[in-house]
């Protein structure tokens, strides 16, 4: 519910997933869930809302979120995280089955990286937890937590691997990681969709909201 350029984040996305002739969005809440149930309401736009609640948000991971969404899909779907800014324009590039954003590896990146094929394809997943992930990874591609997912892959594909995590008792990981181990085994094929620095951003942190107003405007 941050502010980024005169608006706040999560409405933003609502606004451009409305644009997309989106159809439905739901909202894994969690923290102070109230507030965004205020200010979405139970549709936005022409966009049908969706909540589903994770009571659990102070001790699990989005694995569990995602996990807890699940029995609500019902169709081919986009997986956003709710912190980021995307400037107008940019999902049209993940419209298409069983696609990834990505942006090119920069100093200050944190977090999940992927090699690709020439093709565009996603060859390895390297997340922080990775065993050997590579020491130097600017050559690399960091994810930037948005999907499209074709409804038949990542219920036959990814969905097996995430409950396998949860029975496992790993409920404080990444849902990257179930899509990592479908990627890394053969059964699932991501195609790379590379965003620019200059239209998207990530908000973790108050650096991270003072640098997109920089780039952005207030």
């Amino acid at each position: 519910m941050v502010e980024v350029a005169g608006e706040p984040l999560l409405l933003r996305l609502l606004n451009q997933l409305d644009k997309l002739n989106t159809e439905e969005a739901i909202l894994v809440v969690g923290f102070k869930a109230d507030i965004i149930k205020d200010a979405v309401g139970n549709s936005y736009g022409n966009l049908a809302i969706t909540y589903v609640e994770n009571e659990e948000w102070e001790t699990t991971n989005n694995v569990v979120s995602l996990a807890l969404a699940t029995d609500f899909l019902k169709q081919d779907f986009l997986l956003l995280e709710g912190d980021l800014f995307f400037a107008d324009g940019m999902l049209d590039g993940l419209l298409g089955h069983n696609r990834m954003a990505v942006d090119s590896f920069r100093y200050g990146m944190d977090g999940t990286v992927v090699t690709t094929a020439s093709d565009n394809l996603v060859e390895k997943f390297y997340l922080k937890t990775t065993p050997n992930r590579p020491e130097d990874i600017s050559k690399l591609y960091k994810t930037v937590n948005a999907y499209n997912f074709s409804f038949d892959s990542f219920f036959d594909k990814v969905l097996p691997r995430l409950n396998r995590l949860l029975q496992k008792g790993e409920r404080n990981v990444y849902y990257e990681q179930a899509i990592a181990d479908a990627v890394d085994d053969g059964s699932l094929t991501l195609k790379c969709v590379e965003f620019d620095e200059s239209e998207w951003c990530e908000i973790d942190t108050a650096e991270d909201l003072q640098q997109a107003w920089v780039k952005f405007g207030e």
